[in-house]
């Protein structure tokens, strides 16, 4: 008994000592670096050359019987970037998604009626991973069916180049 008294004594004083474990804690935050975006690429029509309105993320072009605007968002929430540029959800288009140059591509058309009648748009845009680059297109319903070409021409020549 005498000998369990010691041995319990002795557990008790071992358990004791242990290695100090200390944590470091800094002030800095790690923010990551944001990432630019690539040169915005595309052909436009002769009538449109010079901007009509510009604004931190975009630019809209009129072109006679419709208006081109091209702008560069967030990516990350393409539902959010289609109802900004269209005012529909993703979930509301009929899409279609391709690659260009490695890149995910994604077009769609839409209809809206407004107080000046109803339009017809089609909409581009490209998801690099750090930003949306959109092209949308808008005309009068009455006139869009005559601008298909020229439609044609500006969607199929946007492309991005490293910045």
């Amino acid at each position: 008994m005498k000998k369990l008294c010691v041995i319990l004594v002795m557990m008790l004083l071992l358990t004791g000592c242990s290695l100090q474990t200390f944590e470091k804690v800094e002030d800095q935050n790690d923010v990551q670096a944001m990432a630019s975006p690539a040169k915005f690429l595309l052909d436009l029509p002769e009538t449109a050359a010079a901007p009509a309105m510009q604004s931190g993320t975009g630019k809209i072009y009129f072109c006679g019987d419709y208006d081109i605007a091209v702008e560069i968002l967030p990516s990350g929430n393409l539902s959010n970037t289609l109802q900004t540029l269209t005012g529909y959800e993703k979930e509301e288009l009929e899409l279609v998604k391709t690659v260009r140059s490695g890149v995910a591509c994604y077009e769609g058309v839409w209809s809206a009626a407004g107080e000046a009648g109803d339009h017809i748009g089609r909409v581009l845009v490209l998801d690099d991973g750090n930003f949306h680059y959109c092209v949308s297109i808008l005309a009068p319903a009455e006139t869009a069916g005559e601008c298909v070409e020229e439609w044609n021409t500006v969607l199929s020549s946007v492309a991005l180049a490293e910045g």
